[in-house]
């Protein structure tokens, strides 16, 4: 019987840039009800820290703000095992101008660096307000609950629980 994968989500944003703040909400909602074992942590602007965060995971899920291509504020999309092809992120501007690296690019980072966890999943809620301030635009605020049992349940399936 293989053991059970290590599994860490991982919130990335800055809840003083509105909707970038979504991720940190989302894990939020989530935390009463993440599978035993599953570790729940979050991220700053500065997504190098990732590196550091995941070095112990099998599977890191990320759940972030971010913007792409016909996106519409509010809208949840899950990519699965994104770390295999980070490329397929370049149309979704993973990360918001307040990282100074985006996600797609942390993980290609972190493949050349041979640092990348086994899998790397992400959850994305379209952002539609990144300025200063707290609190998340109408359209993302309505969007945490159904993201976060999205997570749970993604999470899991991806525990083995």
């Amino acid at each position: 019987m293989s053991a059970a994968p290590r599994v860490v989500v991982i919130a990335v944003g800055n809840p003083m840039r509105r909707d970038d703040g979504a991720g940190m909400a989302v894990l939020e909602r989530a935390r009463p009800s993440l599978p035993e074992g599953v570790r729940a942590l979050s991220c700053g602007g500065d997504l190098t820290d990732l590196l550091d965060l995941w070095s112990e995971a099998d599977v890191a899920v990320l759940v972030d703000a971010a913007r792409w291509r016909g996106c519409v504020p509010g809208e949840v999309t899950w990519v699965d095992d994104a770390g295999r092809g980070a490329d397929r992120l370049s149309g979704r501007s993973a990360g918001l101008d307040t990282h100074g690296i985006g996600v797609a690019e942390m993980i290609r980072l972190a493949r050349t660096l041979e640092r990348l966890p086994a899998r790397v999943d992400l959850l994305a809620l379209a952002a539609g307000d990144d300025a200063q301030g707290e609190g998340l635009s109408p359209a993302v605020e309505s969007a945490v609950g159904p993201a976060a049992d999205l997570l749970v349940t993604r999470l899991r399936a991806l525990a083995g629980a």
